[in-house]
Order: structure tokens, then sequence, then C-alpha cells
């Protein structure tokens, strides 16, 4: 009978990248994440490794369901932690898990009502992307 190889010794602490998915749901203003992770149909058990940045692991149905939902691209739910890529690196795309959650409220108290009034419009008109022919 053969052997099932073992995955490997790759733990939460020592990887580089990771699923840092926090960021995200503050800046959707979802205030249970826990609930929120098991509704999109994310098990227990996972749910509970991605909110804790402990995951080593994420398969692309969870992965499709996280961007789905959350409306994001991969790229906004990993983070670099202890690594610099080359320069003209990929890698740059991503965030350090040490970079701050943007805070939209402080964001917004800074702009007039009218450059709001802008924003919305815009994004009632589509933002910008492409009309259908």
């Amino acid at each position: 009978m053969l052997r099932r190889k073992k995955r490997g010794t790759l733990t939460p602490n020592n990887s580089t990248l990771l699923l840092h998915v926090m960021p995200v749901l503050v800046a959707r203003n979802i205030s249970k994440p826990f609930a929120f992770l098991l509704k999109i149909g994310i098990s227990n058990n996972s749910a509970q490794k991605i909110l804790r940045n402990t995951a080593v692991q994420v398969n692309f149905q969870q992965l499709t369901a996280l961007c789905l939902h959350l409306n994001c691209t991969p790229n906004d739910l990993f983070a670099l932690r202890d690594l610099t890529p080359p320069a003209n690196h990929a890698l740059h795309a991503l965030k350090s898990v040490d970079e701050p959650t943007p805070d939209l409220a402080s964001w917004i108290a800074t702009k007039t009502l009218a450059e709001i009034a802008s924003m919305m419009e815009g994004k009632e008109q589509g933002g910008g992307a492409a009309q259908p022919l």
C-alpha cells in the first residue's frame, strides 16, 4: 500500500504570503465577519482560521465566494509579511500586513459635498465603465 505524502510543515507564523481578509471586511462595514463567512458558504473551521490569519491554504471555491461577495479581487485579500520582493516584481501589487486599514469616514470627512455628489453621480452612471453597444 502506498503512503500519502505529508503536505509539509508550513505554518501561518512562517508564511510570508497570507490571506488577510479583515481590512476588506472592515472597508465593507461587515460588523459580524464570522457570520458573514458562514453565510457565503465557508465552513466553521475555515472561517475561524481565516479570521485569525492562521489559514495556510484556501481553495478556489472559498476564494471565489470571498471575491464575489466582497466585490474585490484576490489581490485585495492577500498580504505580504516579512518579504521584500525584487524590484519590478508582481508581488509589489499586494499590500503589507503592517499597512493600516483605510478609514472611509476620515477620508470622506476631507471631501466637500460637491465632491461627494460628483462621485455619486459617476457611480450611478457606471463609474466611467464602457457602456454596452
